[in-house]
């Protein structure tokens, strides 16, 4: 009798289709068509094959949630040591000292770039930072509507969505300003009300703006939760939501030293104020002494629900971006602070390189907002979409986003509007193909 056998008769079966007797037989499958395994050196035959479809070396002008940035080696280096590259979640204090320590200085570093009061060791990702957010503004007021932008990405709102399933909360949105692409505050003070739980602003927007009228949202939506979205390189240069009245701030961290890599993997970043504290996702890693008076390093607060009672816990997020979050330390102690503001400086003189260009380019229908609002995504109205992504792509180029296909609504003066967009890593040479494609001299 082979394993197999032995196995069946232990279970009192003949055949292992029994197994499944439970499951109706319209949702099972004679055969899962896998074909028959193959060496080694086939498969990697395969993935080189597969790999080589990919084209590399292109211009690269998009951007919009995830960007193309300088990575120093230091952030690789230590990245990629044992200690922290081999590491689970620091579950047990006293044999994780060295992560814990790293996650430490991650919210130290976090909270001191947004001015914010606390930051958890990290979430999965900023557009589930922004789920998590509003369902803790919920937890925090109990209201039942939430205030957007309405130029907000459409998959930023679809992850929220998915969030906030079963909470019975209603979404609600605010205008922008037609003239200059900012919030427009009147819309905010009529539409918030005693049922309005948070209000969501984004810095820069989702155009691309960077908005002057954020710092005067907080007194305009009384007693709600104010929610900042925000980019985190900016803040080298223009005010931390902190300083503008942010409840919680939350963003996409893998501008701070994580490689774009096909899309992924992404770090979210989650900061808040004090007294919201025990309303908090996630994680927090606290600095104490042992019993030698050593400084060490533990899980101060951990909320979810596989810690506490399911019913007490402040979200299921499972796990964290540990890896990432030491990342993205890593890369603001190699810049430092005059470091991150020469990157915000060189992103904002590339951006207006590149409308430049755009505004003598033959495709050129006008810039919405202005030309000089921009922090690296840069929308402007093209008079032939697809005379336009042809020549980029004809010309190596990626990028040419499509406004209407990102946005929930697309703002009044908006026609025909596209985005490129420019960071730091921009080269010469890629405005020059650029300029070839567009028509400039």
């Amino acid at each position: 009798m082979d394993d197999k056998e032995e196995m069946m008769a232990s279970l009192g079966i003949k055949d292992i289709s029994e197994l499944f007797s439970d499951v109706p037989k319209k949702f099972r499958k004679n055969s899962l068509e896998i074909p028959e395994g193959k060496s080694e050196y086939e498969v990697i035959q395969d993935a080189i094959a597969y790999a080589s479809m990919n084209r590399t070396g292109m211009a690269m002008f998009l951007g919009n949630g995830i960007y193309r940035r300088i990575v120093p080696a230091a952030v690789d280096e230590i990245i990629s040591r044992a200690e922290f590259l081999t590491s689970y979640t620091p579950y047990q204090a006293e044999m994780s000292q060295g992560v814990l320590q790293a996650l430490f200085e991650y919210q130290s570093l976090i909270s001191d770039l947004t001015s914010m009061d606390v930051t958890n060791s990290s979430m999965y990702d900023g557009f589930s930072a922004l789920g998590e957010a509003v369902r803790m503004a919920y937890r925090i007021n109990g209201r039942s509507e939430i205030l957007l932008p309405e130029s907000i990405y459409k998959s930023k709102k679809a992850v929220m969505e998915s969030y906030i399933v079963g909470l019975g909360v209603k979404i609600r949105y605010y205008s922008i300003n037609p003239d200059d692409g900012t919030i427009d505050l009147e819309s905010i003070s009529s539409a918030v009300g005693q049922d309005t739980s948070c209000v969501v602003v984004e810095q820069p927007n989702s155009m691309g703006v960077i908005d002057r009228n954020v710092t005067a949202v907080k007194e305009t939506i009384k007693d709600a939760i104010l929610i900042a979205y925000y980019d985190p390189v900016s803040l080298g240069i223009i005010k931390p939501p902190g300083e503008y009245g942010a409840d919680i701030a939350v963003a996409e961290g893998q501008q701070l030293g994580i490689h774009m890599s096909y899309g992924g993997p992404l770090l979210g970043l989650f900061s808040f104020r004090k007294e919201y504290i025990r309303k908090s996702p996630g994680r927090l890693i606290g600095e104490t002494t042992d019993v030698n008076g050593k400084r060490g390093y533990v899980m101060t607060l951990q909320t979810r629900e596989q810690h506490i009672r399911r019913q007490r816990a402040m979200s299921n997020i499972c796990t964290n971006q540990a890896l990432l979050a030491i990342a993205s330390a890593a890369y603001l102690s190699v810049l430092g602070r005059t470091g991150l503001r020469n990157v915000a400086l060189k992103t904002i003189e590339n951006s207006r390189k590149l409308t430049s260009i755009l505004r003598k380019s033959k495709f050129f229908a006008g810039f919405p907002f202005g030309e000089n609002s921009f922090f690296s995504d840069v929308l402007f109205s093209v008079n032939d979409k697809k005379g336009f992504e042809s020549a980029l792509e004809k010309s190596g180029i990626i990028g040419g986003v499509e406004a209407d296909s990102i946005m929930e609504r697309v703002p009044l003066p908006v026609r025909n509007g596209m985005f490129l967009t420019a960071t730091e890593a921009t080269k010469d040479t890629e405005f020059d193909l650029l300029k070839r494609a567009v028509g400039v001299a």
